[in-house]
Formats: C-alpha cells, sequence, structure tokens
C-alpha cells in the first residue's frame, strides 16, 4: 500500500486559524486555549495579572502570545486589537471569556461602585470586546462568549453578575442577527459550577457548600474546565456551522433536574 502526504499526520479542527481568548491565562479560559493549540489554532490570549500571564505563555508554547489587559479597560482592548492587527491576519474565533463575580451582597447593600466592578467586566468588558475584535473577524468566523447558569437563575446576593451574564446570552441573539451578513455565528457556553479558583472563592473552600452544590448535580460532580473547553471548541469550530444565537449549557443537568 502506498503511503499518502498526510497519512500519520493529525488534523486538528482549527487548523491554520486565528483565535482570540479573553482571560485564557487561567481556568477555563486557560483551558479553551490549550485546547485550541491542541487542534491547530495559534492564539493571542488576554489576563489581567502579569505573573500569570508569564507563566501562560510558558506553557501555551510557540503558538500563543499572551497579551497583559484588563477586558473592562477600552485602553487595553484597543491594545489587544492593535496586537491583533499586527499579525496581518483576520481572526477567525473571538472567545470572550472575561467575567467576574463578587462576594455575596443583597441588592439593597450593592454601591455604585460594587456594580461597576461585577458587570464592567462580565457585560460592558465582553459587550466592548467584541465591538473591538468583530471587525477583524474574517466573514464566516465565529463567536463564542461565556455565559453561566447564573444568568438563568436568581442566587441570592448575586444579582449583578446574574443579570450581567444573562446580558451576555442575550448579546448572542442580537450578534447573530446583526452579523449575519458576514456570516458570522455567535454562540453561548453557559458553565454550571466548574473545578475554578474562581468557583472555590465561590463556595469560600467549604467541603460542605461542596458536597452540597454536588448534591444538585445529576451527574453527581463538579466540572472540570477541559469539559467546558470542548464545547467551546463544538461552538467554535465547523462541526456547528447551522449552530448560531445558542446557549450549550454545560452543567451536568444542574438545570434540568
Amino acid at each position: 500500500m502506498t503511503a499518502t502526504a498526510n497519512e500519520g499526520v493529525h488534523l486538528g479542527q482549527l487548523d491554520g486559524r486565528l483565535a482570540v481568548i479573553t482571560a485564557g491565562t487561567a481556568g477555563i479560559g486557560l483551558a479553551v486555549a490549550e485546547r485550541f493549540v491542541a487542534e491547530g489554532a495559534d492564539v493571542i490570549v488576554t489576563g489581567s495579572n502579569p505573573e500569570r500571564a508569564a507563566r501562560a505563555a510558558e506553557h501555551l508554547g510557540d503558538r500563543a502570545q499572551v497579551v497583559v489587559g484588563d477586558a473592562s479597560d477600552l485602553d487595553d482592548l484597543d491594545a489587544l486589537a492593535a496586537v491583533v492587527r499586527a499579525t496581518g491576519r483576520p481572526v477567525d474565533v473571538l472567545v470572550a471569556n472575561a467575567g467576574r463575580d463578587a462576594e455575596a451582597t443583597p441588592v439593597a447593600a450593592v454601591s455604585p461602585d460594587r456594580f461597576d466592578f461585577v458587570s464592567g467586566l462580565t457585560f460592558r468588558g465582553t459587550f466592548f470586546t467584541v465591538q473591538r475584535i468583530a471587525p477583524l473577524l474574517r466573514d464566516g468566523g465565529t463567536i463564542v462568549l461565556i455565559g453561566s447558569i447564573a444568568g438563568h437563575e436568581g442566587g441570592v446576593g448575586h444579582s449583578v453578575y446574574n443579570a450581567s451574564k444573562a446580558a451576555v446570552r442575550s448579546l448572542a441573539r442580537s450578534l447573530t442577527a446583526e452579523l449575519a451578513p458576514r456570516g458570522i455565528r455567535a454562540n453561548v457556553v453557559s458553565p454550571g459550577p466548574t473545578a475554578t479558583d474562581g468557583f472555590s472563592a465561590f463556595i469560600g473552600g467549604s467541603p460542605d457548600i461542596e458536597r452540597a452544590v454536588v448534591a444538585q448535580i445529576p451527574v453527581g460532580r463538579i466540572g472540570r474546565p477541559d469539559e467546558v473547553a470542548a464545547a467551546v471548541l463544538f461552538l467554535a469550530g465547523d462541526q456547528s456551522s447551522f449552530v448560531a444565537g445558542a446557549e450549550l449549557i454545560v452543567d451536568g443537568g444542574m438545570t434540568q433536574a
């Protein structure tokens, strides 16, 4: 049998593509960056912590460029867009992942500063990330916004975060309609409880609270960042070519039970 030129060569789902991933130096964002690189993409990743950014750059290797910046800062987003333009390549995939919550605070006690701190990154930052990068997307590219099952829930003390994530989910619908003439698809991945530093902070490191959360998840455990990354990859690539404006919930069945 005569060997073909491609025999033994792994063709990744994102071979030759350029992806931009915000908040990609830890947790779910880093897992997405890892998976994209494994699938053949070059990635431009952002993170606000310089030390974590340096570790991520070393970990991800030559196919990654890490930019220190905060997605809630418009100057940093402009700097990110400049880095993207300097590559001379169109963006194939944008993953807007940046978001943050704060300690539980009743609605009556939420200060304007606390409101801005949470919504400024979780929704405003997501919106302006898309605004800055969408013009650099190729026609036919994809956008994946990272939402949360919090956008469907009324968790006590997290009203700003929950509402911000609901806004992220709504944004995907508007982007789908507005960017349709360019063939750009926008979708949302909404994780449930996932083993990240953010989840540890949310439960305060309490094993009892974690067990109580797990008891609400039909599959019987907390999710892994790589499981969320697999969902992001699906929506970012060609296998989801007829999926647009949708939300893929990755929560082990928590919101369905």
